[in-house]
C-alpha cells in the first residue's frame, strides 16, 4: 500500500480551541500549492483521511476539491495521535489503494518513524504542509520512497 503522510499547513495561532484553529493566509496557499502539486504529479490517493480538526480539513479539502474526492476525518488522526492508533486505523484502507493522511506534528512523524523502524523517533520532525511518500510492507512496516518539504513542492 502506498501511504502519504501530510502535515497540515500553516495555521493561526489563536483560536476558541485547539482544534478550532484554521489556517492562515500562509497556510491557506499552502494547501493550494499541494492541490497544484498533487494535480501536476497526478497523484490521486483512492483515499484523504485526515484529522477532524479545522486545519487539517481544510489542507485535505484543497487538495481533495482539486482531485474531485471526498475527505473522510477520522477520529483516530485527533491531535495525540498514536502510531499504533493509526495503524488500526488504517488496516480498512490497507486494499483500497493510495492513500493520503493529513495530520498533526509530532503526530504524523512518530507514525512514520514506527512504520520505517527508526530507533529515535523524536529526530525526525516534518515540516508544515510538507509531504512524505512510503510504502507499506505490512500493517506495521514501510519504506521511505520519497519526502517533500513545502519549498520544494
Amino acid at each position: 500500500m502506498d501511504l502519504f503522510l501530510l502535515r497540515h499547513a500553516d495555521a493561526l495561532e489563536q483560536a476558541p480551541t485547539d482544534l478550532a484553529r484554521p489556517l492562515s493566509n500562509k497556510g491557506l496557499q499552502q494547501a493550494q500549492k499541494l492541490a497544484r502539486f498533487f494535480t501536476a504529479a497526478q497523484l490521486k490517493p483512492a483515499q484523504i483521511l485526515c484529522s477532524p480538526a479545522v486545519r487539517t480539513l481544510q489542507t485535505a479539502r484543497a487538495i481533495a476539491n482539486a482531485l474531485s474526492l471526498p475527505v473522510l476525518p477520522c477520529e483516530w488522526a485527533l491531535p495525540g495521535m498514536h502510531p499504533d492508533d493509526a495503524i488500526d486505523g488504517l488496516k480498512s484502507f490497507r486494499n483500497s489503494g493510495p492513500v493520503l493522511l493529513v495530520g498533526h506534528q509530532p503526530d504524523i512523524a512518530l507514525f512514520a518513524a514506527k512504520l520505517l523502524s527508526y530507533h529515535h523517533p523524536e529526530r525526525l520532525h516534518i515540516s508544515k504542509a510538507s509531504l512524505m511518500h512510503l510504502h507499506l510492507y505490512s500493517a506495521d512496516s514501510a519504506e521511505l520512497e520519497s519526502f517533500l518539504p513545502c519549498n520544494l513542492i
